[in-house]
């Protein structure tokens, strides 16, 4: 699995393939909520939160590793 190309599809096939114990966890993901909008609708956790959630649970290796931040002109300049 790619961390990058992974669709919804994938997610709950390996779910799936974990089992129970893994899809009883992505079903709870699914079913959070986190804020409710101006017309007092639930809103969920995008699919992004939910599949960087399950990534860091059963699959941290293949989560994008931070980059390095390169100098700024100025705190080149001010090294100097």
């Amino acid at each position: 699995m790619n961390y990058e190309t992974t669709t919804t599809y994938d997610l709950i096939n390996d779910a799936k393939s974990r089992g129970y114990e893994a899809t009883r966890n992505l079903k709870e993901l699914v079913s959070t909520t986190t804020t409710v909008d101006e017309d007092g609708n639930e809103r969920g956790l995008s699919f992004l939160t939910i599949k960087k959630s399950y990534f860091s649970k059963y699959c941290p290796e293949l989560l994008p590793k931070a980059r390095i931040k390169k100098p700024t002109m100025k705190e080149l300049v001010l090294a100097m």
